[in-house]
């Protein structure tokens, strides 16, 4: 029996660090030194901890051509195109509530032990869109995606004292402006992940 050639640093586990930016903030530019991806994440903010790390899903939906003369589709087409970008955040921060939300306003007063910040949540038609970036655990593979919007349900629960609240979201990746980039997303790789001509 025949058995592929294994490699095993094309073979991921781990999380990463997940950091988003504001639309128009400069995407790093990256270059590659002993396998890993370096750049400087100049404002982007980390989302922190997770609860399983982030799940990227591309979808393609498809229709075929048929005609009474096969059984088979003489073509498939494309009909449509979506990515989504799904994760948990831990930290229940005003920023990271803020992303969740699409936006809205952080006012702050006092300082120190007297600081009190007020959130207020965007109108509808006055969310934000978001950059969204992801550096692997192993510094070997980013991924950009320029324009996100969260359109999942956002549910945080407190409950007994052993569960954790956490903020989820499932981020839709948009075309973005194409001054920025021309594609949903852009994918830098280094090391055993870099393969191809």
């Amino acid at each position: 029996m025949a058995v592929p050639t294994i490699q095993p640093g094309q073979i991921k586990t781990g999380p990463g660090r997940i950091l988003y930016a504001p639309l128009g903030t400069a995407i790093p530019t990256f270059t590659a030194a002993a396998s890993k991806i370096t750049g400087t994440w100049t404002t982007w903010l980390e989302v922190g901890a997770t609860d399983s790390g982030l799940t990227y899903t591309e979808s393609t939906e498809t229709s075929d051509v048929n005609v009474a003369e096969s059984l088979y589709p003489v073509r498939t087409v494309t009909t449509g195109k979506g990515s989504r970008v799904a994760f948990t955040m831990s930290h229940i921060s005003d920023v990271n509530w803020k992303l969740a939300m699409n936006g809205g306003t952080i006012t702050t007063s006092g300082t120190g032990v007297t600081k009190l910040n007020t959130y207020v949540p965007p109108l509808v038609g006055a969310e934000n869109r978001v950059m969204l970036g992801f550096l692997s655990l192993e510094e070997d593979e980013v991924l950009i995606w320029p324009q996100v919007f969260n359109v999942g349900s956002v549910e945080t629960a407190r409950g007994a004292f052993d569960t954790k609240a956490g903020l989820p979201v499932e981020f839709a990746a948009e075309l973005p402006d194409p001054a920025v980039m021309l594609t949903p997303y852009k994918r830098w790789t280094s090391g055993q992940l870099a393969q191809g001509v």
